[in-house]
């Protein structure tokens, strides 16, 4: 396993493909956790590199790092980012990469031949309804096949998207990233997000395809300098991770030429379900979308049957594309 604590960046991006090529698990490290939380995470991938950014915006994050580094036995490099302050069990990116030059083209073929679209890609930890978290597997297939169907329904024409998101989330890798490489699109990172920021790169970078939730949209939408941006390349809006106030869908319909909402979950790789300006305004307002033909889903009862129209009951899914389970939980619900 290989580990990331970075805002999103390229590097970050560069990392987990090249994990993932050579059939190695890659997993995101949020900056905003703290020791507690990397503890639980790191201590139970039990990753053998650890890349890191050593400071991200006021935070310093060495003496957090030198802990993990002693604490987690199975952690055999620790790679500094980005020319940050190094810590005494660290290395220079530059460093690392000069080591991989003994590394020979028919050695990395061999193990790029190696990977199968069943593997797992990378690990998700999501606390989902029980306790501390669990890591959930997402196989390379789901991310592939995720994008494929989500770029059916929420391409734009150029792909130019906003990337955001912590990386340590789903929405990040497989929503955006793994999106806008499937769709052959353009992906404009930024680090520390705030709504001014956000509305001037927007603006700036004519991104065309945006997704966030509820709560950015809102505060984007509250800006007074919003009337002044030209937003004119938005071609699609996007959310998801909660509902959103009826009078904001609206207010955003109105402003945006299409406006979109989907459901998934970290378990299901990407949405399940998805609805636009195109299916009516109160179904956009007022429900998660329709499942999509390519997905297998249904309403069922408590004791697995399917529900009947207008009962409620639990949003079941089931194909090649979804986890492959917990790590080292294979039981866990």
């Amino acid at each position: 396993r290989v580990a990331s604590l970075s805002p999103p960046h390229p590097e970050y991006f560069l990392i987990f493909l090249a994990t993932s090529s050579i059939g190695a698990i890659w997993l995101g490290l949020n900056p905003r956790h703290r020791i507690g939380e990397y503890r639980h995470v790191v201590g139970d991938c039990e990753p053998s590199l650890l890349f890191a950014r050593t400071r991200i915006g006021d935070r310093d994050y060495r003496n957090e790092l030198e802990t993990l580094t002693a604490e987690v036995s199975s952690i055999q490099d620790f790679i500094v980012l980005s020319g940050d302050p190094p810590i005494s069990r660290g290395i220079d990116f530059e460093s690392f990469v000069r080591r991989g030059a003994g590394v020979t083209p028919r050695e990395l073929a061999a193990a790029r031949g190696e990977v199968r679209p069943e593997d797992t890609a990378l690990i998700v930890y999501t606390s989902g309804s029980t306790g501390k978290p669990k890591g959930a597997m997402l196989p390379h297939r789901g991310l592939v096949k995720c994008s494929r169907v989500q770029l059916r329904y929420w391409n734009c024409h150029p792909l130019r998207v906003l990337n955001y998101a912590p990386i340590d989330h789903v929405g990040c890798v497989g929503d955006i990233s793994s999106f806008c490489l499937v769709g052959g699109g353009s992906m404009v990172f930024m680090e520390n997000h705030d709504p001014a920021g956000l509305l001037e790169i927007l603006e700036r970078e004519r991104i065309t395809w945006f997704l966030a939730v509820p709560t950015v949209l809102h505060m984007i939408m509250a800006r007074p300098e919003l009337e002044d941006r030209d937003l004119s390349s938005l071609q699609k809006v996007c959310w998801s991770g909660a509902a959103a106030p009826p009078a904001m869908v609206r207010e955003i319909a109105r402003r945006f030429p299409v406006v979109c909402n989907g459901y998934g979950m970290t378990e299901t790789v990407g949405s399940v379900t998805f609805c636009s300006t195109s299916d009516g305004l109160d179904a956009l307002c007022e429900t998660i979308g329709f499942p999509v033909p390519e997905y297998e889903v249904r309403i069922g009862r408590v004791d697995g049957s399917t529900a009947d129209a207008g009962e409620a009951g639990e949003i079941l899914v089931r194909g090649d594309f979804i986890m492959n389970g917990y790590w080292r939980r294979p039981d866990a619900p």
